[in-house]
């Protein structure tokens, strides 16, 4: 088995690692090819547009001053080209002048006219097909970082353009205008910075689904194979009920299994005729028996249940629709600010957070009840059914018509969301051991986290190039496919755990009430935890980088990095809590770093600031996320009425309660405070709430020496 599991390993690694090399350089060629194609491009399209304002303006004087009002004599001129050049953030400046260049109106920062060039005569080009590919990179490097010398030499236009004003075909003056450099380097590294987040993204759905389906179609049969060779080697001749039939390695374990099932045959064939032939004698029990031990030796007479079930079954169908789910996170409070109408029911502050709030508080009232189906139906049917609300949640928002549609419409989606996580959830919790319990609740995290980056990085750029509302379009495309992946992949058996039934008929919850160490993680970490994701991360991080005139692919890629953190560092953490047991500390460490963090937001507002804090929290949680929901469950085993499953759902119910206070408690302390105040409030709160618990864990431990001496 160690030669299988280490050839295993060997397929898996190298595959996978062939996939994403392959993958990373059709990407990097991908992003040089289309930074090349918007490098030439963007310049030309500026021009145009500087020309047609240009236009404007010049027909305006033009028509001034065939109306017999002198040049130097039109009124409003400079207010004019004022709310002109707020408009086109393209342009630097714009200035009206005489007929020997003294400027009369303008707008903006002047720059040297003397060095003009006529707006009909355009920008000298590039020859695009005649030059270089290092000429091009060497554009690409001048415009992204300004210092880098163009390769090519002098080959970008200078930037002030003339038009000119003419009357009675005499020359009475000119418009001018100055491109904006910068617009154009930042337009070029806010397309930089996009296509290395799809870079990132695919690289990582890459990773995800390679693994998956090496371990579906190559190692996970090659493993089975060798299983039953070594069986049949040691004298082994069991027959599973089912075997994995996939690709040809399923065909040649299929076979397998059928030449023991063929010998087990034939030998309940041998049996039942000496069995038969006992009645007139001719055998004896002595024969019998002897037979009977061959068939315990050999296991002629053993059925095996079909393969258990595996953490990779929920994988992939979890990560797509988690997916789906994460395309509209970075935008949801704006989104729902388009459709916002004043009234006197609900404030604007109020009604932006409602959505993330009524989602929230769904899955919390759902949660139980999804547990409860999940032990009654099971996960896959479960799954399935999931599908319906969420699918139709995602369709109402794409065709909402007020706020209040997309309220309810996420109201509906969320109660997919619950049966969906909580049936994978639980299928998970099932197949993993109490000695990995950590390590198989991070890989849960992990492809949560994996999903919420790239679909929060990418939910922000295709709503900046096509709107909000085809997003959701996308999303439900992307749930039904979720479907079809669960459909296919939810196989294999799990352990389904049937928990003692409490003497006096107490529900689960009430005897998790009365357990003081599950509730204090609840109260102290888990619900703090959730406040500071929606309130933080999804409400205000938004709003804040708005109010910073920050774009909605910066918004996207700032949120981003509190995934890319998670990503490697919960696993490490993981790692971590099963080897040193302090699953309680971590998750304490964690949720006293979360309110500094916040605290740490008070004072001056700043982009950076923000970044920092979304990173930093990212570390946070990944030391306390995936260990808080193996401190749960280790919690409730001291209360063996309650099933794994319902201990689950209790726990996802109490962090929902969590999800639905942050956007209330982040609104309601914007409504008398600035950001950073509000959010030093919270941080308040979290420390608090940290504090209290590790003051239990201390109680706890000297109650704990003082009950062994």
């Amino acid at each position: 088995m160690n030669k299988a599991k280490s050839m295993a390993s060997l397929i898996n690694r190298r595959v996978i690692l062939v996939t994403v090399i392959s993958a990373l350089l059709a990407s990097i060629l991908s992003a040089t090819y289309t930074l090349v194609e918007f490098n030439f491009s963007i310049k030309p399209e500026i021009l145009k547009k500087a020309n047609a304002v240009s236009q404007v303006i010049h027909d305006d004087v033009e028509l001034a001053i065939i109306s017999g009002v002198p040049l130097d004599r039109i009124r409003g001129m400079d207010s004019y080209l004022s709310e002109t050049l707020n408009k086109y953030p393209e342009l630097t400046f714009i200035a009206v002048v005489s007929e020997n260049n003294t400027p009369l109106y303008s707008a903006g920062e002047l720059l040297d006219l003397s060095d003009a060039r006529d707006m009909s005569e355009g920008a000298t080009k590039v020859n695009y097909f005649g030059a270089s590919l290092f000429d091009r990179l060497g554009l690409i490097k001048e415009e992204l970082f300004g210092f880098f010398p163009a390769i090519s030499g002098e080959v970008q236009n200078k930037d002030v353009y003339e038009m000119s004003i003419n009357h009675q075909e005499v020359r009475a003056g000119g418009v001018f205008v100055g491109l904006n450099a910068n617009f154009i380097r930042s337009q070029l590294a806010d397309m930089f910075f996009d296509i290395a987040i799809v870079l990132v993204a695919v690289l990582l759905v890459c990773f995800e689904v390679v693994m998956v389906v090496v371990m579906f179609y190559i190692s996970g049969p090659l493993e089975e194979s060798e299983s039953i060779l070594k069986r049949q080697i040691d004298g082994d001749f069991s027959v599973k009920e089912s075997v994995p039939s996939r690709g040809s390695i399923g065909h040649f374990i299929v076979k397998l299994n059928e030449d023991s099932r063929d010998l087990q045959g034939k030998f309940s064939k041998t049996f039942s005729k000496l069995v038969g032939s006992d009645d007139d004698g001719s055998t004896t029990a002595d024969a019998k028996t002897r037979l009977q031990k061959i068939a315990e030796k050999f296991n002629l007479q053993t059925k095996l249940s079909m393969k258990n079930g595996d953490i990779l079954d929920a994988r992939i169908p979890l990560f797509v629709f988690s997916f789906a789910e994460e395309l509209q996170k970075s935008f949801m409070p704006l989104f729902v600010a388009e459709y916002y109408e004043p009234n006197q029911w609900i404030s604007r502050d109020v009604m932006l957070g409602l959505p993330i709030s009524v989602f929230m508080l769904v899955i919390a009232v759902s949660t139980p009840f999804s547990a409860r189906w999940v032990d009654k139906w099971g996960q896959k049917p479960l799954f399935l059914l999931g599908l319906i609300p969420a699918i139709a949640g995602y369709l109402g928002c794409a065709f909402a018509q007020d706020s209040m549609d997309i309220v309810i419409s996420r109201g509906i989606t969320a109660f997919g969301y619950a049966l969906i996580t909580i049936s994978c959830q639980s299928y998970i919790a099932a197949v993993v051991s109490s000695e990995n319990r950590a390590k198989g609740m991070a890989i849960f995290v992990g492809v949560l986290m994996t999903a919420t980056m790239c679909g929060t990085a990418l939910g922000a750029i295709i709503a900046d190039r096509i709107g909000y509302q085809p997003v959701f379009l996308i999303s439900a495309v992307l749930a039904t496919f979720s479907g079809l992946l669960a459909w296919r992949m939810f196989s294999g058996s799990i352990n389904t755990e049937v928990p003692k039934v409490s003497a006096n008929g107490e529900s689960g919850l009430w005897l998790l009430a009365k357990n003081v160490k599950f509730v204090s993680i609840i109260l102290c970490c888990a619900i703090p935890a959730k406040i500071v994701l929606t309130g933080f991360l999804y409400f205000m991080v938004p709003l804040y980088l708005v109010s910073l005139e920050a774009s909605q692919s910066e918004i996207g890629r700032i949120m981003m990095i509190y995934s890319l953190i998670i990503i490697p560092l919960s696993p490490i953490a993981s790692g971590i809590a099963d080897r040193t047991k302090k699953m309680k500390e971590l998750v304490v460490l964690g949720t006293l770093l979360s309110g500094a963090i916040l605290i740490s937001l008070y004072g001056e507002a700043s982009f950076y600031k923000v970044l920092l804090a979304v990173a930093l929290m990212g570390v946070a949680h990944s030391i306390l996320k995936a260990p808080l929901i193996a401190s749960a469950l280790e919690a409730a085993e001291s209360t063996p009425e309650v099933g794994r499953t319902t201990v689950l759902g209790i726990l996802r119910t109490s962090e929902r309660i969590g999800s639905v206070l942050g956007p209330v408690i982040v609104a309601g302390l914007l409504a008398y405070y600035d950001f950073g105040e509000a959010m030093m409030v919270v941080g308040i709160g979290i420390v608090l709430a940290g504090v209290m618990m590790l003051l239990f864990l201390r109680n706890s431990k000297d109650s704990m020496v003082e009950v062994n001496q």
